[in-house]
């Protein structure tokens, strides 16, 4: 049976992002060689550059994997009638367990993104990832909207890349200790960027109570 030479890309792509991963998570980005991965992938050193020009790129497309499988599983969730509350809980708890249990990885990750700038080649490192980010976001963002909880022409998209920033920013620079202190960092600056996007005469307080965001926890 004849193998299509695209799958044989992709799963040599993702083979070599996850053996890259593997490796970040336990030696870290500068401990890691690229002929370190290269062995671990099963590839040569030049084949592996025809996948990732650079071991940030390998770290961006492992996460970006991880994000679009936690923005498929809220999606899901909302579309099976799940509160916004109970489906942006999944989200952050995920994304801050992460960033807790790889925080050696999230000056790389988080200064990609942040510095992302589209080039006239296309889109530039970190680019596709802060778009993966955005997208996780936006559909909680909308699920409210649709409950009348935010403003008719709340620009959803322009909100959830403010929170992307908002939460990196908080990861890079907050010193947390645990995953609540994450958390709790994150339910703040969400509440300050909701405020303003809120639907006349909705308060953050009646928002809490209809279960459409989760409260902060001191």
């Amino acid at each position: 049976m004849k193998v299509d030479r695209s799958e044989q890309d992709d799963a040599r792509r993702e083979r070599i992002a996850r053996a890259a991963f593997e490796l970040f998570a336990r030696s870290g980005l500068e401990g890691t060689s690229v002929q370190d991965i290269a062995r671990a992938a099963f590839v040569s050193r030049t084949n592996l550059y025809r996948y990732y020009p650079s071991k940030v790129h390998m770290l961006l497309a492992h996460f970006e994997r991880t994000v679009r499988d936690t923005h498929d599983e809220a999606v899901q969730r909302l579309h099976a009638g799940a509160a916004p509350q109970a489906v942006w809980g999944h989200v952050t708890a995920r994304m801050a367990d992460l960033g807790v249990r790889y925080r050696h990885l999230v000056g790389a990750v988080g200064h990609a993104v942040l510095g992302a700038r589209p080039s006239a080649a296309g889109a530039g490192e970190g680019v596709r990832t802060a778009l993966t980010l955005v997208a996780l976001v936006e559909p909680v963002l909308i699920a409210m909207r649709d409950r009348g909880a935010l403003r008719d022409g709340v620009n959803t998209h322009l909100l959830s890349a403010l929170l992307v920033d908002a939460c990196l920013l908080a990861l890079l620079h907050g010193g947390h200790r645990d995953q609540r202190e994450v958390l709790r960092d994150w339910q703040d600056r969400f509440s300050l960027l909701l405020h303003g996007a809120l639907a006349p005469g909705v308060t953050e307080d009646s928002v809490r109570e209809s279960g459409l965001i989760v409260p902060g926890r001191g």
